[in-house]
């Protein structure tokens, strides 16, 4: 296997890893066998050996002694610093995506919309998390999108924990996004900022609430 190939492989089972993780798939705590990874995905065991070991530094898994990996579980206490750090740097960066996207990349976001009003429940959450990190691109900031991005990807099973218990919540979140959009079309920054705001308080409330799955 040639080395460009063999990167390919690990990308596809670490993005694999990394989307089962993030969808609730594969919930926090649960187990990942390498070998039955590998025989799922019809490749060696080298890439997702390789593929672990990303996610581990990614924070997704923890990688166990002649035990395999682990979903990570996320504190209590780090989802409480999480929301603090998302309330302070989400409406910052809605208001620059909103001053700075362009006709096109709106166009882009309504096809991610419409996809997700199709979508099954597993759909759905990866259309999600593709929508959010997409408008994070257009405020033009990449530091500050990568440190959001982090900050989301770190705790992957609060969004479908929250989903799970809230049956309205999608309903509710498209309805909210289509708001957003019209915002971003407008350029109101304000309106941006308070709406991203809005869109993630009841997540984050239900998680603290008190059932959150790594509690």
């Amino acid at each position: 296997m040639t080395a460009e190939l063999s990167e390919t492989v690990h990308e596809r089972v670490r993005d694999w890893l990394r989307d089962a993780i993030q969808t609730g798939a594969l919930a926090p705590g649960s187990k990942v066998v390498q070998t039955e990874v590998a025989e799922r995905l019809g490749v060696s065991a080298t890439p997702v050996r390789e593929a672990m070991r990303d996610l581990h530094a990614e924070g997704l898994l923890t990688l166990v002694p002649r035990r395999g990996a682990i979903v990570r579980m996320t504190d209590p206490g780090d989802m409480a610093e999480i929301r603090r750090l998302c309330e302070l740097l989400e409406p910052e960066l809605a208001r620059l995506t909103a001053l700075h996207i362009t006709d096109d990349e709106l166009a882009a976001a309504w096809r991610i919309q419409a996809e997700m009003e199709r979508a099954d429940d597993q759909g759905f959450l990866r259309l999600n998390r593709e929508f959010h990190y997409f408008l994070y691109d257009c405020g033009r900031s990449p530091r500050l999108a990568t440190i959001l991005r982090n900050l989301h990807d770190a705790t992957p099973a609060y969004l479908p924990f929250a989903f799970a218990r809230l049956a309205e919540r999608r309903t509710e979140g498209l309805a909210e996004h289509i708001a957003l959009l019209h915002a971003c079309t407008r350029h109101d920054a304000d309106e941006a900022a308070r709406l991203i705001t809005e869109h993630w308080r009841p997540v984050f409330d239900e998680v603290a609430r008190g059932a959150h799955p790594a509690g």
